[in-house]
């Protein structure tokens, strides 16, 4: 008869997500596209310039001539990195990029310095780095494209990003990912940073669709556990949260419980509601279902209500005939 309302609680996540966002790091939000995103190599630690000045051999002495070997042993060079930033990663391919020494900024002896590429199986790709003994750092492939779509724009060789072959489309990764979180088809035109936030340790990329819509996705970042979040620039709209690169159009405004409130006054309701829930909406009439409570009164009341657009007819049954004839049941009151 009406469905359970479950994409409102991911849609209000994403938006809390997003809210502490802004208010974090208010330069990544409110900064022009672009502006906040320096792509001076993987978390701004391994520049180009950086790699040139490494010493040694750099990949040749490291890389067995021998293909199948050289794949197993930057697999088994890559998994304690995985395993160190808490990344599930099913390697299917992996890749020695850079080998060297390199000194650190402060000073001192030169340090062992390595970046490897790792395709998984399961999803999205990385870029890893080590400096000798330290905590190793890394950047998703998703990560490293909008880096390099950066520096092109600037005019600047690009930095390090993903090349394996199960890598290199990160644009059909990002259209499986839209497709996986809202079951949205987008055949992606542009790729952006959206922001990062300190607090939850997580990414937001915005996605321009070539048909016009718009989406944002947020990922963790290496080293951290989140999970992953996708919402369409439409749904964003309605969080008061606006994407750069599409116009999502004409925005309703949230459905919340103070918009039932105010319906139920509308409709003649005039008592102080102490206690409102949504249950859910209908198939057919698209009538949103609440329960609500009025402060003075003992029992609680089923409400069916339409909002804007909607011109079927509001209704409102006792909690008896609200179970007898529409199996919809009261949890507020003595009922």
């Amino acid at each position: 008869m009406f469905n359970p309302p479950r994409r409102i609680p991911l849609a209000a996540t994403f938006a809390m997500a997003i809210v502490i966002t802004l208010s974090t790091s208010p330069a990544h939000a409110q900064g022009a596209p672009g502006v906040h995103l320096d792509n001076s190599g993987i978390n701004g630690s391994l520049s180009r310039a950086d790699v040139e000045k490494l010493s040694g051999d750099h990949t040749n002495a490291e890389v067995p001539k021998d293909p199948v070997l050289a794949l197993a042993k930057a697999k088994a060079q890559s998994l304690p990195l995985l395993q160190a930033l808490q990344i599930t990663c099913d390697v299917s391919d992996a890749k020695l990029v850079i080998a060297g020494t390199s000194r650190p900024k402060s000073g001192g002896k030169e340090l062992e310095t390595r970046v490897y590429e790792v395709a998984c199986a399961s999803g999205m790709g990385y870029l890893l780095e080590t400096v000798s003994k330290e905590m190793p750092l890394g950047i998703s492939c998703l990560s490293a494209e909008e880096a390099r779509a950066v520096d092109v724009a600037k005019g600047k060789e690009p930095s390090f990003f993903c090349k394996l072959p199960e890598n290199a489309d990160v644009y059909a990764l990002v259209t499986s990912m839209i497709k996986a979180g809202v079951g949205a088809q987008c055949e992606v035109g542009i790729l952006q940073l959206y922001g990062r936030s300190q607090s939850t340790h997580t990414e937001y990329s915005e996605v321009a669709c070539k048909d016009g819509k718009g989406f944002l996705l947020r990922m963790a970042q290496p080293g951290t556990q989140a999970e992953t979040l996708v919402m369409s620039c439409v749904e964003a709209a309605k969080q008061n949260i606006k994407c750069r690169l599409t116009d999502p159009g004409p925005v309703e405004a949230p459905v919340t419980l103070q918009t039932f409130k105010e319906a139920l006054a509308q409709n003649g309701v005039a008592c102080d509601i102490g206690q409102i829930r949504l249950i859910g909406q209908e198939d057919h009439l698209k009538r949103y279902v609440v329960e609500y409570l009025c402060a003075s009164q003992p029992k609680s009341a089923i409400a069916f209500i339409p909002l804007a657009g909607n011109s079927n007819p509001y209704e409102s049954l006792d909690c008896a005939t609200a179970l007898s004839r529409r199996d919809v049941a009261c949890t507020f009151g003595s009922n």
